[in-house]
């Protein structure tokens, strides 16, 4: 009998850098995080983490995150950026921007992971939840969201199967969006203890930064 542990499954990353960043005042993309812009910051974790591809959703101003997505490209698989011409309308449109561009990946994937350019990655975070997710759905069944959660709080980014397309096809702002299929049926959320409160993380204002730098 083989040894050999089977692969996680196949997951790409839906980005959101198309906020226009007003409560912050200037894109979050381009804040300095630990050195370096917060969307490369992003793409560099995604790339580095067994994630096999990476859908950067651009907005406002995409002309100026393009050169960080393309310098990304060869490192986290198959990375690529498409613009939401309806940003404005709020994250669901970008969600579900993204969401339509899988058609065009070589390779359907199995799962989806929806992370926001404002809430920090770690690389170690996403195996994590490849590891939990292929333990989950090597059988028969298996709870279709994975979440990860420091002391019982839930944090980013939610691991999707693909099997919630046609639901997640339906988000809209006006009825909660990702939350609402998140917590519609809770018998299907699978959460994956974490050891760091960076999950719980949003960086939607300067003094979040501020927080977050002096924590």
């Amino acid at each position: 009998m083989s040894s050999r542990v089977p692969p996680n499954p196949p997951t790409v990353a839906i980005l959101l850098a198309a906020g226009d960043s007003l409560r912050m005042g200037s894109p979050k993309a381009l804040i300095e995080w630990r050195g370096r812009p917060l969307l490369q910051h992003q793409l560099d974790e995604i790339g580095r983490s067994g994630v096999a591809g990476c859908i950067v959703v651009l907005g406002r101003d995409a002309e100026r995150f393009e050169p960080l997505v393309r310098a990304s490209a060869g490192t986290a698989g198959t990375t690529r950026s498409i613009v939401n011409p309806r940003h404005a309308e709020g994250k669901c449109s970008s969600i579900l921007a993204g969401l339509g561009a899988l058609a065009s990946l070589p390779a359907a994937p199995a799962a989806v992971c929806i992370v926001s350019v404002d809430q920090p990655l770690a690389a170690r975070l996403l195996d994590a939840l490849l590891d939990a997710a292929r333990a989950e759905w090597g059988g028969a069944g298996g709870r279709a969201i994975l979440v990860p959660s420091f002391l019982g709080r839930r944090g980013h980014p939610p691991l999707l199967h693909l099997s919630l397309l046609p639901e997640l096809m339906q988000i809209g702002e006006a009825n909660e969006g990702l939350k609402a299929v998140v917590r519609r049926r809770p018998e299907r959320i699978l959460e994956v203890p974490w050891d760091d409160d960076q999950i719980l993380l949003n960086l939607n204002a300067g003094t979040d930064l501020e927080r977050a730098s002096d924590s």
